[in-house]
């Protein structure tokens, strides 16, 4: 079965710039709410095409951290109006969260100081898993955050690892995946999305497929998919997702969703006097309130961008946060997608005996990617490439193997630069990114 053929069939739409776009132009008006987009903290102007490594925080972000400085206590309590304040903002977080990604209750929610450190700290807690004889499968399209955990617990609990390599589009080998998977699999990791080359698995399917063959967990990166498409939890299937608040227009912080029916099968790390049912038993130590209310500001942004791309017709009902988030994203989506587009297109402009982009950078692929694009320029080196755009053209991009080591490594590349779009990116900021693309490769 051809799990990405799927996603690449009914592409229903054609896009023509020079016509009125009720969705470019809603889109180009909220970029106001990104305070630091066109200019950086100092003052310099500049063009921020480098989202993967961080988003820009929204204006709603900086206001929620702003009043937790002002009014909370460190301690959730039930006496002072601080102690009830900083509570409620942790139940209302936890629930926003719910609500964007589709969860059943706000309990399967925890935070943590980075996905990175909630996949270390599920790994620990499903370590009496990972027996001898048992197997774990990783994917070589995953962050490595999503990788060494598994790797470590295995190696340190004796079960086999076993790795899925990549085709010639750098897409996973899914037939390989599932033949991979049997009876002794206890847990398979998979990314939502790739880091370094934007492309989108088949959760859907590919965990369907997985849990008719095995009764494993499935654990889901999705820290470069959250910022660029809905997420529901319930219709991928998995046991375990996570993604960051950084990459999703807040602050540093790490959360985890943990299904319900799956979490009997943990032992997460737990001070004696914690509390032991979930989410309580996942978090450790005092949580970072400053970070949580952040989130919830970034998360209330996207709720009143749902708001906005409701349909008159819709207007008449009462709709769910949850069905909110969800037109929030898939306008979000549905504009990206404009935007990656237009990028392909400014591909033909380009002399590729010059350059060399990878990963499903043709337009019948694009709904298989969200936008991030790996490239490397043949005269220069990676790291001489991102700081010439930002000598000649004040665009930042980012450089290196992104994290994903695997995938360079497939490439036979130590490092590639990247190209990483956002919904409050626009047309212009393609146009400059290829105009001083032609100087580099031209040295006009």
């Amino acid at each position: 079965m051809n799990f990405f053929l799927k996603l690449d069939i009914n592409i229903t739409y054609k896009i023509n710039m020079s016509e009125p776009d009720i969705i470019y132009n809603f889109f180009q008006q909220n970029r106001s709410h990104f305070p630091y987009l066109e200019k950086d903290s100092s003052g310099q102007k500049r063009i921020y095409l480098n989202s993967g490594a961080g988003s820009l925080m929204v204006d709603s972000c900086y206001q929620a951290i702003e009043m937790a400085l002002r009014n909370l206590n460190s301690m959730p309590g039930m006496v002072s109006n601080e102690e009830i304040q900083t509570a409620e903002l942790h139940q209302e977080a936890r629930k926003a969260v719910a609500d964007f990604i589709g969860a059943n209750s706000p309990e399967e929610i925890s935070f943590h100081f980075s996905t990175t450190a909630a996949l270390f700290n599920l790994a620990f807690a499903l370590r009496k898993l990972f027996q001898p004889g048992k197997n774990c499968l990783v994917t070589d399209l995953d962050h490595l955050a999503n990788i060494s955990p598994w790797e470590t617990i295995a190696q340190q609990q004796g079960a086999e690892i076993r790795r899925i390599h990549l085709n010639d589009e750098s897409q996973i080998l899914i037939d390989k995946l599932i033949e991979k998977v049997d009876r002794q699999t206890v847990l398979v990791a998979l990314t939502g999305a790739s880091n370094v080359i934007g492309i989108i698995n088949p959760l859907t399917d590919l965990i369907q497929e997985i849990k008719q063959k095995s009764d494993a967990l499935v654990v889901i990166d999705a820290v470069h998919l959250a910022p660029h498409s809905p997420i529901d939890v319930r219709e991928i299937g998995g046991d375990f997702l996570t993604f960051s608040g950084y990459k999703l227009f807040g602050p540093m912080i790490g959360i985890l969703y943990a299904r319900k029916e799956s979490q009997p099968l943990s032992f997460p790390y737990r001070v004696e006097t914690n509390r032991p049912q979930a989410p309580f038993c996942w978090e450790q130590g005092m949580l970072p309130n400053l970070a949580i209310a952040g989130l919830k500001g970034a998360l209330d942004y996207l709720e009143d961008l749902g708001n906005k791309l409701i349909s008159p017709r819709d207007k008449a009902t009462t709709l769910s946060r949850t069905r909110v988030f969800r037109l929030a994203m898939e306008g979000v989506k549905n504009y990206e997608q404009k935007l990656s587009l237009y990028f392909m297109k400014n591909l033909e402009r380009i002399d590729r005996q010059k350059i060399k982009f990878y990963g499903l950078v043709a337009g019948n692929k694009i709904v298989s990617k969200v936008p991030t694009f790996a490239f490397e320029i043949f005269d220069y080196s990676a790291a001489e490439t991102k700081r010439l755009f930002w000598e000649k053209g004040k665009i930042l991009i980012a450089d290196g193997n992104h994290y994903s080591a695997f995938v360079t490594r497939h490439l036979k590349k130590e490092a590639l630069n990247r190209l990483s779009l956002a919904h409050y990116d626009n047309l212009e900021a393609i146009d400059r990114f290829f105009d001083t693309l032609e100087n580099l490769i031209y040295k006009k």
